[in-house]
């Protein structure tokens, strides 16, 4: 019956009572055994089910009867300990979906399991790395920077690429001021803008100047600022962006029942593409 509902949240969205009739009915043990078991399915619907029910548990503001409990228990529970160890799935799916689990539900002590995931994934595995990276930092990761200098370093030019798929997630900096975050992301621009291959070239020059104008209309009026976005775009904009292909790349993996892929697979999808 818990099994069930906890599959069924999908249907219950943001809805705390559904919620608070789960965890009533349970004990905090039970209800991390079944979860457990849940994630050890091996059925990706399933699996994704069950990290949606732990995410919304824990991130909800409204706190049903015996939730702060689970709350207060679940860093050290055996729930992270195995989504820690799905992080190494051969499914790229799941290991999407522990990223994203582990970052929402404030898992601060997974920082140095994600540190191994970047490491082993960083060149076999370039479209999770904008929600590695993501959730990494929402985590509150040190190295930030760092990581995304190793991303620019890597052979693998698909690696390459993800560096402006992980720059895209990051908004709020201020051009007019010039902080840490505009300085960073202009330095990346202006290294991928000069990268051998010409996807990246393309897109990154685009983000480059979208970050050029910023810096130089941020006083002008809206319409003129728009105005001028919409001209470079029409002379800048690449037909392809990483995110695009990104998605593009998943869709296919998702439509023909595929868990996971090679680089030379993925590079294969891109010379189709383009």
């Amino acid at each position: 019956m818990i099994k069930s509902k906890i599959l069924h949240y999908l249907n219950h969205l943001q809805d705390v009572d559904y919620l608070a009739e789960i965890v009533n009915s349970i004990s905090d043990t039970e209800l991390c055994n079944i979860i457990n078991e849940l994630l050890q399915s091996g059925n990706d619907e399933i699996f994704g089910s069950t990290c949606l029910f732990i995410r919304d548990l824990l991130v909800l503001g409204s706190r049903p009867h015996n939730r702060e409990k689970f709350v207060k228990g679940y860093p050290e529970s055996l729930i992270v300990k195995n989504l820690e160890q799905l992080l190494f799935s051969p499914n790229h799916f799941t290991r999407k979906q522990v990223v994203y689990t582990l970052g929402k539900a404030c898992s601060y002590s997974s920082t140095t399991v994600l540190n191994q995931a970047f490491n082993t994934y960083r060149d076999t595995d370039p479209i999770l790395l904008p929600r590695l990276i993501g959730e990494m930092a929402w985590l509150g990761a040190e190295n930030f920077w760092e990581l995304l200098d190793s991303i620019m370093s890597s052979q693998v030019y698909m690696t390459r690429w993800a560096v402006i798929g992980v720059l895209s997630e990051f908004v709020g900096d201020d051009a007019q001021v010039k902080d840490e975050l505009f300085q960073s992301k202009l330095r990346c621009t202006e290294q991928l803008r000069q990268d051998s291959n010409i996807l990246i070239q393309s897109e990154a020059e685009y983000e480059y100047q979208l970050l050029q104008l910023r810096s130089l209309t941020y006083n002008l009026p809206r319409a003129e600022r728009k105005k001028k976005r919409k001209d470079l775009e029409r002379q800048y904009k690449p037909a392809f962006c990483f995110t695009r292909m990104s998605s593009a790349f998943t869709n296919h993996l998702y439509t023909n029942g595929l868990a996971q892929y090679s680089v030379a697979e993925l590079e294969a999808f891109i010379l189709d593409m383009t």
